[in-house]
């Protein structure tokens, strides 16, 4: 390669990189815009420092709140309506709802979080080595994402914990088991369209390993679609948590997950509604959210609605 080819590789790789920070700084003006989604986003942040306040909160009174104020049981005030003293009400053994739910935010919001962030990650370099090599690596580790997605994925999280025990890690692990394959398929068709491009072959020639190139040229171009994914999969994940726990396989009493909350208390819905409703309704509106993120992240990042 003659030093005049070397160069204009070098500027291909810097124009590449200097393009993405500005295709991210439109995407950020454009989600700006979306009035919901920015509220969505407000709504998700303020879970997650409530989360956070209850994890430093639970070490600076090594657990005296916890323990009881959420946990311990006083069963001559149960079913207590929603009033001043406990806005949300009382559930059926005397503990305050709302406190609960709180707590509840770092299980919820921070279990979905962490199986999602797992599944992208092993999703991620799954994909990329799929997509990049092609081939018989190709077909190989494509073929094994298909027969996982051919089973229906709360089908498949049931039989993991069912297998693995009830519990906070084995839920975890069942969740990010279902989410791999679709990060995967998403990584491998972006890099697809990503391993042809100029800068990528301008790396090549200025000798750059394939772990270099996958790692840091090819992964920080596919990130929107990754980033549009995982906000859509913590909806389901939440989801999933809630159904596990509702079915007594997720997140064990008196730990106070949102699902189990509702598990717990399906029993008096008739006799006191607002032990179920407000638990469900912070599902809800979690739920919601994290896809109004997830659609505002996709008109964002989708370089088709630039205009």
């Amino acid at each position: 390669m003659t030093s005049k080819e070397l160069v204009q590789s070098k500027e291909l790789v810097q124009n590449s990189e200097i393009m993405r920070r500005s295709l991210w700084m439109d995407a950020w003006r454009r989600f700006k815009k979306n009035k919901m989604a920015v509220c969505s986003l407000v709504f998700l942040m303020i879970l997650v420092l409530i989360g956070l306040s209850t994890i430093v909160i639970d070490i600076a009174t090594d657990n005296a709140i916890y323990d009881s104020l959420i946990i311990k049981q006083d069963l001559t005030d149960r079913f207590g309506e929603p009033s001043g003293a406990h806005i949300l009400g009382l559930d059926e053994f005397g503990r305050d709802i709302l406190l609960r739910i709180l707590w509840g935010t770092r299980y919820s919001l921070f279990m979905s979080a962490a199986a999602i962030v797992a599944a992208a990650m092993v999703g991620t370099i799954i994909g990329a080595i799929s997509g990049y090599y092609s081939g018989i690596v190709d077909n190989v580790i494509m073929r094994l994402m298909d027969v996982v997605l051919a089973l229906p994925y709360m089908l498949l999280a049931i039989a993991i914990v069912a297998a693995l025990g009830p519990g906070l890690v084995n839920v975890l692990i069942s969740i990010a088991i279902g989410y791999v394959p679709e990060f995967a398929r998403i990584i491998r068709a972006s890099v697809l369209s990503v391993r042809e491009r100029e800068f990528i072959e301008a790396a090549k020639a200025l000798g750059a390993s394939d772990r270099v190139i996958i790692f840091n040229q090819i992964l920080p171009n596919v990130l929107a679609p990754l980033i549009v994914q995982i906000t859509m999969a913590m909806a389901g994940a939440i989801l999933s948590i809630a159904g596990l726990s509702f079915l007594g396989l997720g997140i064990q009493p008196p730990l106070p997950e949102w699902g189990a909350m509702l598990t717990n208390a399906r029993a008096y819905i008739r006799d006191a509604w607002h032990i179920t409703a407000f638990p469900g309704l912070m599902i809800l509106l979690t739920i919601l959210a994290l896809n109004i993120v997830g659609d505002g992240l996709r008109d964002a990042l989708d370089p088709k609605l630039k205009n």
